[in-house]
Parts: structure tokens; sequence; C-alpha cells
């Protein structure tokens, strides 16, 4: 395809990601969030809620079937969207099959239906990522890049905050539909979009394609710096974040409350952010984007720090949120900008990306069970102090060693 058709892409293509992206969010939004808060409220015990948790492990371990998505399923007129209407499919039917189902009575039942659909959520990001690549130039990739932060924060508000807040009035098999109505517009979205249209890469075939499982490694060729800035990142922004809850929790808050600060409040705050500074990104270089991030989100931590002392009032923790909130989709879009641009020199399009994004996301579970253990041992502000240590150097470390 011409350059100039490629720059210039319709309206409906980028309908079709907005959609896409916002339904890869709602659905695992309202099964995690909304649904605990659900079944909490009608005495669910805590130890059977800690099981749905587990039902979303498949969104973490994605990149072990990646190269699969990039090799498999390649036709004469569409590649990644095969994947993409499977997955959807799949997903539509998990959601009219809970519906049916009482989430108290039922609840054994419904958890091996919600690792299918994390599985299908899962595969649902890999053809995503590797459609992206294949068709935003370098250019867009900043406001792709914006687009898939925008989507997951429209997603979380609609499954974690406005669905769980429909449910007094339609029900659960109400919140079910709506939802599955969501996942059923993306598909004929869908089935109206031609891939191999607006793809930059002329198409190849199974029989043609090299081992893709080698791309788990190949793209960190040259990229070690990259790799430890993306170590270290959960290592400093997760933390504070992630303590926060049980602070809010042993101080009285309500689970309902603190639902609605973090997804609704949290949400609503990021997608302002990026109608913001998406222009702003526009005109910097990766590196700047990248390192003004890290720093930016570094000094909006030290508002955690009054909160870990024990500080805990509602305007020290929506200041803290609002900050935290505001500078994620900063570093979001610079990230995956950079994770696109690697990803250029790959026919595993999918595979590089989420090769790139998986080091960030399995430390994260790290993460979590280490600030919860030094918390307990050691208290929340040390924890809060070292996170906030950490994102310095990270910025600093960037500011140092990432390519212009």
């Amino acid at each position: 395809m011409n350059d100039k058709a490629t720059i210039r892409l319709p309206k409906n293509v980028w309908l079709l990601f907005v959609s896409l992206y916002i339904t890869e969010y709602v659905g695992i939004g309202f099964l995690t969030i909304a649904l605990a808060l659900i079944l909490r409220k009608d005495g669910m015990e805590l130890d059977q809620l800690s099981l749905i948790p587990l039902m979303m492990l498949p969104i973490g371990l994605k990149i072990l079937w990646a190269p699969v998505i990039d090799k498999y399923l390649k036709r004469r007129i569409s590649h990644y969207r095969n994947w993409l209407f499977i997955s959807l499919t799949l997903m539509l039917v998990c959601l009219i099959f809970i519906a049916f189902l009482d989430p108290i009575q039922q609840f054994y039942i419904i958890l091996p239906i919600i690792f299918i659909f994390s599985t299908m959520t899962a595969t649902q990001e890999l053809a995503i990522s590797g459609l992206a690549c294949n068709i935003f130039l370098v250019q867009q990739r900043y406001l792709i890049s914006s687009i898939k932060t925008s989507g997951s924060m429209i997603g979380n508000i609609l499954g974690g905050g406005v669905i769980l807040l429909l449910y007094a009035y339609i029900g659960w098999m109400g919140c079910l539909l709506l939802i599955a109505i969501l996942i059923g517009f993306t598909l004929i979205q869908l089935f109206f979009f031609e891939e191999y249209r607006y793809c930059q890469n002329k198409p190849t075939y199974e029989n043609m394609d090299p081992q893709y499982w080698k791309d788990l490694i190949i793209i960190w060729k040259g990229r070690i710096n990259w790799l430890i800035i993306l170590i270290l990142m959960p290592f400093s922004f997760l933390p504070a974040y992630n303590l926060l809850s049980p602070i809010l929790v042993d101080d009285g808050w309500a689970l309902s409350d603190i639902a609605i600060l973090l997804k609704v409040f949290g949400s609503i705050v990021s997608l302002v952010a990026v109608i913001l500074v998406a222009k702003i990104l526009k005109r910097l270089s990766r590196k700047q984007s990248l390192t003004y991030s890290l720093l930016f989100q570094a000094f909006a931590l030290l508002a955690f720090i009054p909160i870990s002392l024990g500080y805990v009032n509602i305007f020290n923790v929506y200041l803290a949120c609002f900050l935290y909130f505001f500078s994620l989709p900063l570093m979001s879009i610079a990230i995956t900008a950079i994770i696109m641009d690697n990803s250029d020199s790959s026919q595993a399009r999918s595979t590089a990306c989420n090769a790139q994004s998986a080091p960030s996301f399995i430390c994260g579970f790290i993460v979590i069970s280490l600030s919860y253990y030094l918390a307990k041992k050691f208290g929340y502000f040390p924890v809060v102090i070292g996170s906030i240590v950490l994102a310095f150097l990270n910025a600093f470390y960037a500011s140092r060693t990432m390519e212009k």
C-alpha cells in the first residue's frame, strides 16, 4: 500500500481500534473488581474470592502463545483479523453463558468460564498488538498508543464502574448482556475490516515463516539497557499504588469507595491526561518522552509519602491518586511507541511486542507480593520511599542509556 494511503487511514479503522481496546478491558474490569465486590456484598468468603484473580493468569502468560498468533491462520484476505474473530466470538459466548448462571450458587461453574474468557482476552491483545504494528507508521504510534491507553481507561470505567453501578437496576444478567452487546458491536466492525488493504508489509504464508519463537530472545539483541528499564519500572511505580488499598482498608474505607477511587476516578484522570498530553508527546523524541514521563511519575509518587506515614485524609488520598493516574498514561504511551518501533524489524510483530511487555508484567507479580511482605516487616513508609528512589534512578538511567 502507498504511504499516503497508510498515513491517512479512514475513520472506520481508528474507530475499530478504539472499540477493540475498550472491549479488551471492559469484560476483565467487570469480572475482577466489580464481580468481587458483588459477591462479597452477597456474603461470599474472601478465600473463595481469591480464586477470581487466578482465573486471569492467562493474561500474564500470553507471551507463551504469541508465536502461534504470529505464525498461524494466515489466509488470503487476513491474518490477525482471524484471531480477533475467534477470541471475540468466544468471549461473547462466555458472557452469554455466564449471564444465565447464578454467581453465588454456581460460582465454581463460572470460574473455568472466566478462565476461558481471560485466555481469549489475552489472545485478543496479542492479535491487536500484531495488527497495530503492521498498520501504523512511526509517526502514528504516539496516537495509536494514546488510543490504546484511552481505551483501557474507558474499559475500566465501564466494566469496573458504570456497569457495577447499573447492577442495582439491571441485575447480573443485564450487566453481562450489556458487555456482550459492546463486544458484538466490535465484531460487526471487524467483519467489514480489510486487514491487508492497510498493512505496511507484504503478507507471508505459514510455510514461509521462520521459527517465530526465536523472537522471544532475538528482540533483546543490543537492547539490554531497555530490558533493565522495563524491569525497574514495576519496582518503582507499583509498590505505593499497591499498598494504597490495604492502607485505606486499615483506615476504615468502604470497599465500594476504594473501587470508585481506583477504577472510576483514576481512569477518568488518566483519560483526561491522554487528551492533554498526546499532542505534546508527538513533538518529543522517544528518548525525551520516556525520560520525562519517568521523571514526572517519580515526582508524582512523592504524594504517597504522607499517606504512608498515616495522614490518610480524603485530600491526601485523592491528590496522590490524581498525580499517579495522571502520570501513568504518559509512561504507557512512551513505552508502547518504543515497543512498536523495536518490533519493526521482526516478522513476528505480536511476539516481538509482547516479549518486551512481559518483563514488566512478570515483575509486577513479584512486586505485589514483595511490597506486602516488606510492608509487614518494615512498615508502609520505607517501602514507599524505596520505590520513589528506584523511580528517580530509573529516570536517570533512561536519560543516560536510551538512544535518541
